[in-house]
This record gives structure tokens, sequence and C-alpha cells, in this order.
């Protein structure tokens, strides 16, 4: 809606006209998706299509997972947006060199970009990709890697109109994983952008206490620090190439060999934190690698043979690590490890400490089909490499299929045949608990379809997972 200069010869009858139609498009705004038809939430009052006003803004990657995709990445050539009043597209900047691993990220969003929006509204977003490249199971689980288009430009409808304003927004773009490969005969084939492989809703930061990945939260983001100022710093993160600037305070919490603000700079380290209303970054717990000249792989346990786990690849930073080594196995050995190097990074919204009877996770008890994070204090060999680990750290992972067994905090998940859990542990159903800090969007009723983001652990006979998200 444009501003106009003779506002006050408006009629009354149009005045309300114009009220009205503002607060349908308010009351039409919609949280996240799960892929498909786009649709974004109205943050502010609107104003003129195309200005370059200032805001404090995050654009956010989440992925909808295909079940037989063990990773999947793809760089961001550009992203603009097109106002609704017409005019050519506004860019919103991107980082340079990105790189973005999606399967890693099954059923959250994660940081691509902070920085400003354009002002105005829009009725679509125009995405270009280049590179992307997924590995997949086959159903005798071996890895077979496919090479995407080198450029892909589409453009994604929004409905309603997305309008920003100048006041902080979280911008979540989901990648619908499912939507954007090709099969033949039930086999994956390729790699195709459509429309409906994206969602993009927008959302103002949440609660500081209660925030969710789509509306602020900062949990397991890892970077190397470049910058110290006071009690801020600034890191790179990941694949990804951005810089995000986090503030401290005399709460936050340090831990693994970082001690305090002035002990960060030039460390690869894992923030947990929130969005302040203002839109700034607050970092409420910071852990370090125990060596600088170290590295994290993160990646799915395809096989374990003996003491030693083989782990494909799908996120990771430090020494050594790049894009170049998403997607491939590297050999992991655990002999030797005592019980204290196996870790749950739990993050945010996991509450007390989980009962190691029930969710044990140790030399005895991890599975292939768990998503894990090496720590080591030497750099990331080759592709087929062995990684020397210091700690094996349990990540959460995404897993879908359809709910049984239905309880009050309790369901069973059906695997999908050719789910990748399914095929790599032989398992055909997940256990999943619920807790009070269980973020759910959907009504779980068995028949149902759901996507859970979670822990998984072995019992010895059964997965069984604490869920995070529910969609």
């Amino acid at each position: 809606m444009k501003t106009q200069n003779y506002k006050n010869l408006l009629s009354p009858v149009a005045k309300l006209t114009s009220i009205f139609m503002l607060a349908m498009l308010i009351a039409l705004s919609s949280g996240c998706g799960g892929g498909g038809s786009s649709v974004a939430s109205n943050p502010s009052p609107t104003p003129t299509p195309g200005t370059a006003g200032a805001n404090s803004a995050q654009v956010r990657f989440g992925d909808a997972p295909a079940d037989s995709v063990i990773a999947f990445e793809v760089s961001v050539s550009s992203l603009s947006l097109t106002p609704a009043g017409g005019g050519a597209p506004v860019s919103v900047a991107v980082p340079a060199n990105n790189r973005i691993e999606l399967t890693h990220a099954s059923g959250k969003f994660e940081p691509f970009t902070t920085g400003s929006l354009p002002q105005g509204t829009f009725s679509a977003a125009n995405l270009t990709l280049a590179n992307s490249e997924l590995t997949f199971l086959t159903g005798t689980g071996t890895a077979v890697h496919i090479n995407g288009p080198a450029t892909a430009s589409i453009t994604i409808p929004l409905n309603p109109n997305l309008a920003i304003g100048s006041s902080p927004l979280v911008l979540n773009i989901d990648v619908n994983v499912g939507a954007s490969i090709t099969t033949a005969a039930g086999v994956v084939n390729g790699i195709a952008f459509t429309p409906s492989s994206f969602n993009i809703t927008a959302k103002a930061p949440g609660v500081a206490g209660n925030q969710q990945d789509d509306d602020g939260e900062i949990e397991d983001v890892q970077g190397t620090v470049t910058t110290v100022n006071g009690s801020s710093f600034t890191f790179k993160v990941g694949q990804t190439g951005s810089s995000m600037t986090f503030n401290t305070d005399a709460t936050t919490q340090f831990k693994d060999g970082v001690t305090s603000v002035a002990s960060l700079l030039n460390q690869v380290v894992t923030v947990e934190g929130f969005t302040r209303a203002d839109g700034s970054l607050f970092a409420k717990e910071i852990e370090g690698l125990e060596s600088n000249t170290g590295a994290e792989v993160e990646g799915l346990i395809t096989a374990i043979s003996g003491s030693t786990l083989t782990v494909n690849a799908n996120d990771g930073i430090g020494n050594g690590m790049d894009d170049t080594k998403i997607g491939v196995d590297f050999s992991v050995n655990i002999a030797g490890l005592s019980a204290s190097k196996f870790r749950v990074k739990a993050g945010n919204g996991f509450g007390g400490g989980l009962p190691s009877a029930t969710f044990p996770f140790d030399a005895t008890t991890i599975h292939q089909g768990q998503r894990i994070e090496v720590d080591t204090n030497e750099a990331v060999p080759p592709a087929s490499g062995a990684i020397s680990p210091d700690k094996i750290n349990l990540q959460q992972q995404g897993v879908s299929g359809t709910v049984a067994n239905k309880a009050a905090s309790t369901f069973d998940i059906n695997l999908a045949t050719d789910s990748a859990l399914r095929i790599i542990s032989g398992q055909t159903v997940v256990h999943v608990t619920t807790n009070s800090s269980t973020d759910s969007r959907v009504a779980v009723a068995n028949g149902g379809s759901v996507q859970v983001r979670g822990l998984l652990f072995w019992n010895g006979t059964s997965w069984q997972m604490i869920a995070r998200r529910i969609r």
C-alpha cells in the first residue's frame, strides 16, 4: 500500500476500508509450514514498497526432508523480493561463497545471514541457487552422490503478501527436499527446484525465554570467532560464510576451553542463545573446542564394525573442513575413549537431564542411524580418511513417518520403506516421548504423518527419541 500525500482528503468510508483491509491481512498471517505454497506474516504496518529503511533482520533456512536423502547442499547466489506494487526486485545481501547443507537442519531453521531487509510490501521472493548436490541411500544402503544444475532461478509467490517494516524480523525459508528431487522407478535421479520446493514465512522475535527456531532461538550454531569487542564478539558461521555478532553479560556461561569473551578470538565455538526484542543476538552459553587447531565433523553413522564407525558427513567446521567433504564417508575409531567423552548435545528445550537407563549414549549403545558430532584435535583428513576423535556428541536429527500407538506423552513412528534410518538400522519403528518443552504445532493422531526432530537413542532393542519439535 503506497503512502498518499493527500491522505487527509480520504473519505471516512475509504479510511474504514483501509483499516479493515489491514486488519484482515494481519489476521491471515501464519507461521512455519512444511513446504509447498508460501505463506508470510505481516509483522508491522506497511511502508512504501522497496524503500531501503533500517531494520534488524535474520534470514534462516530449514529443511522438510526426503526420507532417503542423507546430505543435500546448495549455494545461494542471490535473493531478492518483488514489490507488490510493481517495480524491479529489491536485492537482499547474501554471504559470499556461501554453502548450505539442509539435512542436518531437518525440522529446524538455522541462521543464514543477519543484517537488514528492504522495507515494503512484497508479492514474491526470487532465489538463484547454484551447484546443488545430494547424497541418498539405495535400498541396499549404498550411498549415491548426484549433482544438480549449475544454476537454478526460482520465483516463489508470497500469498498473502509479505510486509516488512522497521521492526526486527526473522525471515524463514523452508526447503522441501522431497519436492526438489526427481525419481525414476522410485529411485532418486536428479534435482529440480520449483516454487513448491519452498515455503517462506516471517515472524517478529519471540519472548526471549520461549523462542523457537523460527522466531529467534539460537541453538547449536557453530562458528570461528573473528572479532572481540568488549562484551561482544563476531563469528563466521560454519559453511555459510555469514557473520553474526553476539552480546554477552555476567550470566553467559563459558565451557570447554573458553573462559571469557577475551579468550574467544580465533576459537571455534558453539553458541546457544536467543534474539533480543531489538533484534540483537545474545549468547547464553559458549562452548569451545579443546584445541583451536582441531575441527568438528557432524554426520550420520551409516555402519559400525567393531569399534570403528563409518560417518557420512553433513556439516562441520574447523581445521581442514570444507564443503568438498560434505556427503562423503570418514572412519572414526572410538576404541579407548572414556565414558566422559560421550556426550549428549541437548541444546535448548529439553529441560533437565535425561535418564541414562532409558536414553543411554556410550560406547556400547552408540548405533548406526544416529547423527553425531565428532570433535578432533587434528585437521579433518581427505575423504574416506580416518578421524581421530577426542569427543563424540549425540546430535539432534529429524525422523518422519506415520503415527501409531498414540498415548498421552508417547507415540510410535512407523518409518517409510525408503527411510535412511530404516535402511541403515533395520528398524521399522521409532518410539517417541514428548515433554513440556516439546514444540508441537500439529495434532498428533494415529495414522497421521509427522516430522519429529529430537535426540535419538538406542536402548539395546529399539529406537527411543526425545522430541524437541513436531511438525
